[in-house]
Parts: C-alpha cells; sequence; structure tokens
C-alpha cells in the first residue's frame, strides 16, 4: 500500500521508486553489493510516513512564525565533475548519498526570526542560561547592516552564531532544530537534479530563482520574491550564503549556495565557500567577536529539523556532527580550545602575533624570549581578566564574564610555553 500512495511524489522528484514484490528476485540475482544497496535506499525514499508535511511553526511568546517543508528521504549523487564549468578546487568529487528525511526552513532565516535571540529581556536570558542557551554579545555598529530590516535574510553571523540560535530555537519551541549538514543541503537543493544548476545546465535562468551580482543590485533582498525549486524551497541559492554544520569543528566554517555577491557560478549545486580570516577583518575589537562577521555581510543560514527529532540513535554524518556540537573539551584539551576561540585570533596559532589583526594591533611575540624574560604571571593574568588600555587606548577587552579564574590561569600558563 505505501508503495502505491507514495510512487507519485517519488517520482516527482526524479527519484525512482521500485515495487519490491515484483523487483526483489531482480535485484538480488544482480550481485553487485552497489544494486543491493541502490535498491533498499530507493525503496526507503518512497516510504514517507503519512505525517510526514510541511508545517507551520510559532516562536513561543510572540507573534513571529516560520514554515518548514517536508524534504523526502533518498540517494542522489552530489559534488561536482572536474570539467564543470566554474568549478573550485574546494568543491567535492561527485559522491552517492543516501539522506533520511528532514524538514527545512522555506526561506532563509529572516531578521523577525533572528533578532528575537540577539535582543532578550534580561530575566528570560537568566533562564536560558541556567538551560546552557547562550545569547550574542552585541555587534559593532548596526545589526542590519543597511542591508534591509522587515522581510530581509539576517546576515553576517558567524556559523557559532548560527548552532546557538538553532540551539535557542529548540529550547524556545521544543523541537529539535539544527543547521544542516553538507549532504542534506545540497540534496534539498538539487531536488533531484543531476545538472550543475538546480534548474538545469543553462546559467541564463539564473535571474528567475536567485539573487546574484547581476541582478542583486550589490545588496540582499527581500526573502521570497523569486521562484523556488522543486522541493518548494526558496533563495535556497543566491541572496545570502548558508551556513551548515562543520563535518570537523577545528575547520573553517562552509556556507552554501552563493550569495548577493557571487557570479552566476556560485549558484552551482556543488558550489561552497570556505570562511577565511578576511570574513572578520574589519572588526576593531581585541579579540575579534566570536558571534558577528565584520566582512561578511553575504552569510546567513536556514534551520532544518530530522524526522527523528526527539530521537539520539541519529547516525551517519547527522550523528557525527550533533556530536562535534555538543561536545565539550576538557583538560588540557579545553585550555587549548580557549586560546583558539580567545586569542588565536591575534596572536595565532603559534603566538607570535603575525595574524591581520596582530600586526594591527602591534601584538608581542610570545615565542621571543626577549619577550618571553619579561612576562609575568599576576600581570598576564590581570590583563585577560580586566582588560588592557594603552596610551588611554583599550587594546584587550576583558573576558571575567567568558572565563573563570582557573580557565584564565590555563592561558596564562599555555601562553608561557610557546
Amino acid at each position: 500500500m505505501w508503495f502505491r500512495k507514495n510512487v507519485k511524489r517519488a517520482k516527482e522528484f526524479n527519484i525512482k521508486p521500485i515495487n519490491p514484490m515484483k523487483d526483489i528476485k531482480a535485484v538480488i540475482t544482480r550481485t553487485s553489493v552497489l544494486a543491493l544497496a541502490g535498491f533498499l535506499s530507493s525503496v526507503y525514499a518512497a516510504e514517507q510516513p503519512p505525517n510526514f508535511t510541511n508545517y507551520v511553526e510559532k516562536i513561543p511568546g510572540t507573534s513571529v512564525t516560520f514554515e518548514m517543508v517536508a524534504i523526502p528521504g533518498g540517494t542522489i549523487t552530489i559534488g561536482s565533475p572536474k570539467d564543470q564549468q566554474g568549478r573550485k578546487d574546494n568543491e567535492k568529487e561527485p559522491t552517492t548519498v543516501t539522506v533520511k528525511p528532514f524538514w527545512m526552513e522555506k526561506y532563509e532565516v529572516s531578521w523577525q526570526e533572528f533578532i528575537l535571540w540577539v535582543f532578550g529581556e534580561k530575566e528570560e536570558i537568566e533562564k536560558e542560561k541556567a538551560q546552557g542557551i547562550s545569547r550574542p554579545t552585541k555587534p559593532y555598529g548596526s545589526v542590519y547592516r543597511d542591508r534591509g530590516e522587515k522581510g530581509y535574510p539576517a546576515i553576517g553571523m558567524s556559523q557559532l552564531a548560527a548552532s546557538e540560535y538553532c540551539k535557542w530555537l529548540s529550547y524556545k519551541t521544543g523541537k529539535k532544530y539544527r543547521l544542516p549538514t553538507e549532504a542534506e543541503w545540497e540534496y534539498a537543493c538539487r531536488a533531484g537534479a543531476t545538472s550543475a544548476y538546480f534548474w538545469g545546465d543553462d546559467p541564463g535562468q539564473a535571474k528567475e530563482y536567485a539573487w546574484y551580482k547581476d541582478n542583486s543590485k550589490e545588496t540582499t533582498q527581500p526573502i521570497g520574491k523569486l521562484k523556488p525549486n522543486k522541493f518548494g524551497l526558496y533563495d535556497i541559492v543566491g541572496n545570502v550564503a548558508e551556513w551548515c554544520i562543520k563535518e570537523n569543528p577545528e575547520a573553517p566554517g562552509v556556507a552554501r549556495g552563493g550569495a548577493f555577491t557571487e557570479p552566476v557560478t556560485g549558484l552551482r549545486c556543488a558550489a561552497r565557500m570556505i570562511e577565511t580570516p578576511e570574513w572578520n577583518e574589519l572588526d576593531p575589537q581585541s579579540p575579534p567577536s566570536k558571534w558577528w562577521l565584520s566582512a561578511a555581510d553575504f552569510v546567513g543560514f536556514r534551520v532544518v529539523r530530522s524526522l527523528e527529532d526527539d530521537s539520539s540513535a541519529t547516525t551517519g554524518d547527522q550523528a557525527a556532527a550533533a556530536k562535534q556540537e555538543n561536545s565539550q573539551p576538557s583538560g588540557n584539551e579545553a585550555v587549548t580550545a580557549n586560546y583558539k576561540k580567545y586569542c588565536a585570533g591575534c596572536h595565532g596559532q603559534t603566538g607570535k602575533g603575525d595574524t591581520r589583526l596582530g600586526k594591527m594591533m602591534k601584538a608581542r611575540d610570545y615565542s621571543d624570549p626577549a619577550v618571553k624574560a619579561t612576562l609575568k604571571d599576576d600581570q598576564m593574568f590581570k590583563a585577560i581578566k580586566e582588560g588592557l588600555t594603552v596610551d588611554g587606548k583599550q587594546v584587550m577587552h576583558p573576558f571575567s564574564e567568558k572565563l573563570n579564574d582557573e580557565e584564565i590561569k590555563g592561558l596564562v600558563e599555555y601562553m608561557k610555553k610557546f
């Protein structure tokens, strides 16, 4: 019965179902294990639960809503061949992946949604802290960056900020929201397409579906004004690039889909944008904000939710990504993590102070024996905890609200070892 009910939907998205009672013998006689795996994933693609449908979520305590689209699971090839026009070296090789059913937000997260997390009542924020929910510090300058407010996508947040927003949203709604994996994102973008772009191989059709360098007027545009893909997702390419979950917590963040700043080739389904230090090079703070990217007003995100949203038994890249997102380092690993989070942006991974920000702030080289001879534990501790002012100018903000005394002592010892 499930086959008859779902065969029409599977065909619509170019996911070929088969009738297991009719075709099982033919499949098994093919000795290839890959053929058998393909058969099983095709069956799974067609079998979607009857209650797996689109829905509207209202953020409790507000009038703000957002729409979620049911994305049927299935198997598809992601990545790009080496001869694809516009391909970059950071793109993945063609790989066949099987994705389980999930929901994806119909539009990119808007300012109406995101601003609820950015600015909150003090009592509410304190209550959330007890549940492990973090809120961002205020950005340097206008949060909107003159890119539009109501009806526009939220922009300029770090991958960490996007992830923490998902945790807050999960806390508020009772449903487990998160960022998509790269496989989920590309699967949703393609909506069954095997071509370079989700609408086909003709880049000339891009203006019908996406805001990019040729039609964006060099700024973001209101969400949902152009055509969606076959899954009903708007602006899945163009407008703002969209953060994905980090496969490796130590690696730079990855945003997918291109942006209003990108040429048409940046709208290809396999295109990837890799975060670089330049995305935050305009932040005058030391250390730079971990929540906001001062020079990346082209990045945003949309949320997803697994069909197994209340289950801790998710597998594959979803489980790995969730483990990486939620894991907390301990001991020496915690000290290293704190250094990378709060100090490396200025002093670099080797303590030399040779980063772009370090040079601008004239950071000292902690690996220089002459500098090391002047270091005093109590002075370093005080500078990290209370901040540092030189010639009337604050060159380092205090970390007393972010690190406890033991964590600060750990950083002092860590920096002395360069």
